[in-house]
């Protein structure tokens, strides 16, 4: 019985070990559930691509928006449907900006991109593609199709504006590419030094509700994507 209640014991205290360990990996993150760290960091291969990030749609999702049948970022190639575009920022960044106005080093934005639902039994065609539902008229969001992301990191990126490097893992239904190489200058960088600028810090947040610091915005930003 002793025998019994020993290895018991031990059990226990293993349990206990791996808490505090895992307490530990989540340190980053302070009593008040504010990140006080990072949560996420872009992990790279030995050749120096960049691997496909892990529990993004976990992060604060700053917005979404809605573009009709174009040519995509993701492969330059004509969308077979309109797509969503579903924003998140990795929780420390995101609480920095708010309350600075600036991106942090280690900042990372992932840009996920879905379908419109195109069904010809229930949508009208195109360009909207609007569906019908019980409540009404909608455009539904129908599979995931691809994410592109954004890291700042000056020390890695030394030539690039502001710090800021692009990359996109294909342009596929998940799976996703699990490495990306940066792209150059002129495929995603050029047009966001041109339309969002130094003054902005190269991010497209002006008429971006969640990325809005107008007024009592950052405060209202902040109270929704962080606990108290």
């Amino acid at each position: 019985m002793r025998r019994i209640l020993t290895l018991s014991g031990l059990a226990g205290l293993a349990v206990l070990l791996a808490g505090a360990l895992i307490g530990g990996i989540h340190s980053a993150v302070s009593a008040s559930g504010n990140p006080s760290a990072p949560t996420a960091k872009l992990a790279f291969t030995e050749s120096g691509q960049a691997e496909l990030p892990r529990g993004y749609r976990s992060w604060v999702h700053a917005y979404v928006a809605w573009e009709p049948i174009t040519t995509s970022l993701l492969d330059e190639e004509l969308t077979p449907t309109p797509e969503y575009h579903n924003v998140y920022v990795e929780p420390y960044a995101y609480r920095t900006y708010m309350e600075t106005g600036k991106w942090p080093e280690g900042s990372l934005i992932v840009k996920e991109f879905s379908f419109t639902s195109v069904d010809e039994k229930n949508c009208d065609g195109p360009p909207a593609y609007l569906c019908n539902a019980w409540f009404g008229k909608v455009i539904f969001q129908h599979g995931f199709t691809g994410i592109a992301l954004m890291l700042k990191d000056s020390k890695r990126y030394p030539e690039d504006a502001g710090g800021w490097a692009y990359f996109t893992f294909g342009h596929q239904e998940p799976p996703y590419q699990k490495v990306a190489t940066k792209h150059p200058k002129a495929r995603c960088a050029q047009c966001h030094m041109d339309r969002a600028g130094a003054e902005q810090d190269y991010v497209f947040s002006v008429n971006q509700p969640g990325l809005s610091r107008e007024g009592d915005d950052a405060r209202h930003n902040l109270e929704a994507a962080f606990p108290n």
